[in-house]
This record gives structure tokens, C-alpha cells and sequence, in this order.
């Protein structure tokens, strides 16, 4: 596998199928968030997805390689955009990945109304203002939300589903209601909740919510456990993460 490292950069072994993932540890780093969102999605083989504010590439890898579909990563950072279609390329994936570098709230008009079968979107998880204000610039805008803000985003997936399209998002726990109110004023309706427990003797702290463009109201909730008790990854994750 050729690929080149750059100052500053790591390569990082995603532990699956050799899939690799170049990252700038000074910029932003993918969490175990963006990797268990990409495993709970959905998506049919050969689906259309755009993976919303896809950082260095993570679930526009995952997906594209595991789904066999086509993503268009939209990402407003030209560095981790750039990050991204490396990456692409380092996993021989360049004719399944798409790059965009653009705002997210240009969206509907830059990749078209009603095109998409299912939107990925791991969003920043702090309001605008909220947080911690010591941060760069490039780390502030992966973590708190800049020119498009959680209805904005929503509003973009929206737009950019065709009908019966899925929104797949993962979000802290305490910002529930308002992904929830967001989606059902946006016209896809929120189906379905998992809780993501961190620990067997921890509380839930994020979700992935699942949306469907001109869906029947109804939510049906689930949960999983990562990690048990004594640290060891659980079977539910096991399976999910495709270790077993």
C-alpha cells in the first residue's frame, strides 16, 4: 500500500480488512463516535450517501468499502477535505469517494434536491459559544457549530434526500430533543434511537438517530454496550464492529 507521510501526520491501522487511515493528531482526530456511526447506518450495496462534515474520511471509508456505495464527503476544511481524498486513494477507494470541500449549508445547492439515498452526518457537538474557547481554529470548527448549526444541517440532509431517503447522525444525549424537533419540522421523521453506552456501569452519553425522509411517525428505541465491566469490548459491539 503506497501512500505518503507527511510532517506531522500518523497512519493508523483501522483493524479491519487492512484498511488505513492518515490523520493530523495537531488538526482533528476521528473518535470511536465516527466508527460506530458507521457501522450502525444502514446502507444498501450501491447507494448514494454524503457523508456530512466527513473530517479526514472515516465513515466515507468505512462506508464506501463495507457498503460497496458511492459517498460524496463534504467537508469545509480544505486540509481535512485534501485528508479525505487521500485517504480514499491510500484505500484504493477514489472511484467510490467523492470530495467536496464546501460548507454543508451549500449542499442542497451545489449536489442537488432529492439525489441521495442516505446522509451520514457525525456533527460538531457544541452550539456556537458553548465549550471550550482555548481551541484552534481547525479543532473549533470540528467540534462547535460555525456558518451551519444543527438545523442547518438537518435542513441540507433534508433537502439533498430523495423520498424515503435516511439520515443517519450521531449526537450527545443532552441535545436529543432538539435533533428530534428539528428532524419532524424538517420532514424526516425520526424512526429510530440507539442509546451508546460507553460502559456496562455508565449512562448513555451519544445516540444514532435514523430519519426518514416522509416517514410515518413512530420511534423505536435500542441500545448498545461498547465496553463491559472490565473493559473488555462487549459481543454486541463485537458483532457490530465486525470482530467476531
Amino acid at each position: 500500500m503506497d501512500y505518503e507521510l507527511r510532517d506531522g501526520e500518523r497512519l493508523d491501522d483501522l483493524q479491519y480488512c487492512g484498511l488505513m487511515l492518515l490523520q493530523r493528531p495537531d488538526l482533528y482526530c476521528f473518535t470511536s463516535d465516527a466508527v460506530l456511526l458507521a457501522n450502525l447506518a444502514q446502507v444498501d450495496k450501491g447507494s448514494l450517501v454524503a457523508d456530512f462534515g466527513s473530517g479526514s474520511g472515516i465513515i466515507s471509508v468505512l462506508v464506501a468499502f463495507k457498503r460497496s456505495c458511492k459517498v460524496t464527503a463534504v467537508e469545509i476544511q480544505p486540509v481535512m477535505a485534501e485528508l479525505t481524498a487521500r485517504n480514499a486513494r491510500l484505500n484504493c477507494l477514489s472511484d467510490s469517494i467523492d470530495v467536496k470541500c464546501m460548507d454543508i449549508a451549500d449542499a442542497p445547492k451545489i449536489l442537488g434536491k432529492g439525489n441521495y439515498d442516505c446522509v451520514i452526518c457525525n456533527p460538531p457537538y457544541f452550539s456556537k459559544g458553548s465549550g471550550s474557547v482555548r481551541l484552534s481554529p481547525e479543532v473549533a470548527l470540528s467540534r462547535h457549530e460555525s456558518s451551519c448549526d444543527l438545523k442547518g444541517i438537518i435542513d441540507s440532509a433534508a433537502a439533498v434526500l430523495r423520498p424515503k431517503g435516511k439520515l443517519y447522525m450521531i449526537h450527545k444525549v443532552e441535545r436529543m430533543a432538539e435533533v428530534i424537533a428539528c428532524a419532524s419540522v424538517a420532514g424526516i421523521e425520526p424512526k429510530s434511537i440507539t442509546l451508546i453506552y460507553p460502559k456496562a456501569d455508565k449512562e448513555a452519553d451519544t445516540f444514532v438517530i435514523c430519519c426518514v425522509k416522509g416517514g410515518k411517525a413512530g420511534i423505536k428505541l435500542s441500545h448498545i454496550t461498547v465496553y463491559d465491566s472490565n473493559g473488555k469490548m462487549s459481543k454486541q459491539a463485537e458483532k457490530l464492529y465486525g470482530k467476531e
